[in-house]
């Protein structure tokens, strides 16, 4: 039991260092903005790199989560994400911020999720889904706490201190998490009676979710890396735009946590079409309103499903393919939303420079929200006793 809760407060803190770090980019963007004067285009490139690092990683990483446990893998990949940060304090050319998203920071990314959720999905098997969400409540926390948090210590100190001694932080909090990992020991037996050999997956399922987490993740990841930039378009000031991220933080808390009962109770594809929705409906009326309050009640909806996805979509793999090569094939699945990740900030970014305005950008995303719910409708129906999972 014990083993149990260091496994889901570990999951916790890595969720709530990295995805909290990660969106710190939000505001530091418009800082390397001014003092720089780089483009939208150049600087959602910047951030896309290390997505695609992420996906490029996720692969290998998921393999080596399924052979050395995630203790060791977090651990090295938390140190080296934390480096990052510190590096990033030190830049001031454009290809010195490449390279550290790249090599440190996409390095870092690419098993915060394949490992944690994995593990747990393996400790777990009856409510799956909540001790997910309590996990990815960590997810939210990180939101609400780590923009505001960098705004303030960049109006006190400046960008380069803050981001200097919060990647500290992240590399001595990133390993003591690591260290409350571990892996259970499941049975031979029941690992060998499960499909999970990646030559006779069924294919029609895997592209479905693949083609899904490529859609939700063109869209969360342009919107998150643009939404502050373009609250600072409609009037708001530097704190009150990185207030936007915290919301959606917040806001995500409570998607996780009924997603995750909702997907013990109703299985995966029920409530993952269920999840999308207002997600689907904030980002098609985002670009018709200024109005301030209305976009923090959108942002909250929007919320709701981004904190909900990365609820249910490691509770659908699970689903569908079993736990003996789940690191293996969420990393498969991973590289493809990494895809959407890269993609989506770089089209978003050019889309506002051809334009000044992110009106398009956000429908596009919208409409790919749209196209995600359509194609789960396609998923099969698993009707086995989700106690199996």
């Amino acid at each position: 039991m014990i083993k149990k809760v260091n496994v889901v407060v570990g999951s916790f803190l890595t969720q709530f260092i990295i995805v909290g770090m990660l969106f710190t980019y939000g505001v530091l963007m418009t800082e390397l903005e001014k003092e720089f004067g780089w483009s939208r285009t150049v600087l959602s490139s910047i951030g896309a790199a290390g997505w695609l690092a992420w996906g490029i990683l996720a692969i290998p990483g998921g393999y080596l989560n399924d052979k050395l446990g995630p203790r060791i893998v977090l651990g090295v990949n938390g140190f080296i994400f934390g480096i990052g940060f510190i590096l990033f304090s030190k830049s001031s050319e454009v290809w010195h911020l490449f390279l550290i998203f790249i090599f440190f920071i996409g390095t870092g990314l690419s098993t915060h999720d394949i490992s944690t959720l994995s593990t747990i999905a393996k400790w777990f098997e009856s409510k799956r889904g909540l001790m997910t969400s309590i996990a990815k409540i960590g997810t939210a926390m990180g939101q609400m706490v780590m923009p505001p948090l960098i705004a303030f210590l960049i109006i006190g100190f400046g960008w380069r201190t803050a981001t200097f001694y919060l990647g500290i932080a992240a590399s001595i909090g990133l390993v003591l998490a690591a260290s409350l990992m571990s892996a259970p020991n499941t049975s031979r037996e029941k690992l060998d009676s499960e499909e999970t050999n990646l030559g006779v997956l069924d294919k029609k399922v895997f592209n479905l979710l693949a083609f899904c987490q490529f859609c939700i993740f063109f869209a969360m990841f342009t919107t998150m890396t643009h939404i502050a930039a373009h609250g600072l378009n409609v009037g708001l000031s530097l704190k009150d735009s990185a207030l936007l991220l915290s919301i959606i933080g917040f806001s995500s808390i409570f998607g996780r946590l009924s997603i995750g009962v909702l997907a013990d109770r109703l299985g995966g594809k029920k409530t993952y079409i269920f999840c999308l929705f207002p997600m689907t409906i904030a980002l098609l009326a985002i670009p018709f309103t200024e109005n301030i309050l209305f976009i923090y009640i959108l942002l909250c909806l929007y919320g709701f499903s981004h904190g909900g996805h990365f609820t249910i979509a490691p509770f659908i793999i699970a689903e569908n393919f079993g736990l003996k090569n789940l690191g293996t094939v969420f990393g498969k699945i991973t590289f493809f939303g990494a895809i959407g990740s890269v993609t989506g900030p770089i089209v978003a970014g050019a889309i506002f420079d051809l334009t000044q305005s992110y009106y398009f950008a956000f429908l596009l995303v919208g409409a790919l929200a749209l196209i995600s719910i359509f194609s789960l409708t396609y998923l099969p129906n698993k009707e086995k006793n989700r106690s199996e999972y």
